[in-house]
């Protein structure tokens, strides 16, 4: 991966990473759960576009970093940043995978297949590091790791379907006129 790095893909790079930043920080909903909270927010579908447009590896490396940051930068999830750099690398690499190297027409089908299926990595992803945390960590009986991951499915699934559609929308001009190789 790392062989094929150029000036331009490291600029697209730290764009996403900026990108994911920025909609995970400025443009969030925070929802409170019985035992913490979640949030509504757009950086998922900056993370959808990296692994669409830049493929698995660096699309995933932009979408970790710019999470993990976020997480950083919160007092709420500073704690969470290493799982969510590999949850979120998880989201654009299985995205950018599945829709890997594009011919010059774009396959939509394939594109919403590729950021379905990263998110639901993501979501899937999240949850079980959610139930492992109250389950195992905090010792939290199953009604209530239920009480606090039903609330979190519920946005992240919602989170998902509204990322995927505007990642799908917003990824075919920028396929078009990006050319990241």
């Amino acid at each position: 991966m790392f062989k094929k790095l150029t000036t331009k893909k490291l600029v697209y790079v730290a764009l996403f990473t900026a990108l994911v930043y920025i909609f995970s920080r400025f443009f969030q909903i925070p929802i409170a759960t019985p035992f913490g909270q979640t949030r509504f927010h757009l950086g998922n579908v900056f993370c959808l576009l990296a692994g669409l447009l830049m493929g698995p590896g660096f699309g995933g490396l932009a979408a970790g970093l710019g999470s993990a940051l976020f997480d950083l930068f919160d007092p709420v999830y500073f704690t969470s940043a290493p799982i969510t750099f590999i949850t979120k690398f998880a989201l654009a690499f299985v995205a950018g995978l599945i829709y890997k190297k594009r011919a010059s027409l774009i396959d939509k089908k394939k594109l919403v297949l590729a950021s379905i299926c990263g998110q639901l990595t993501y979501v899937f992803l999240y949850l079980l590091k959610s139930f492992i945390t109250n389950k195992f960590i905090m010792g939290f009986t199953n009604e209530a790791v239920m009480a606090e991951l039903l609330p979190k499915a519920g946005v992240s699934l919602v989170n998902a379907l509204i990322s995927v559609i505007i990642a799908s929308i917003i990824a075919i001009p920028l396929l078009k006129s990006v050319k990241f190789e």
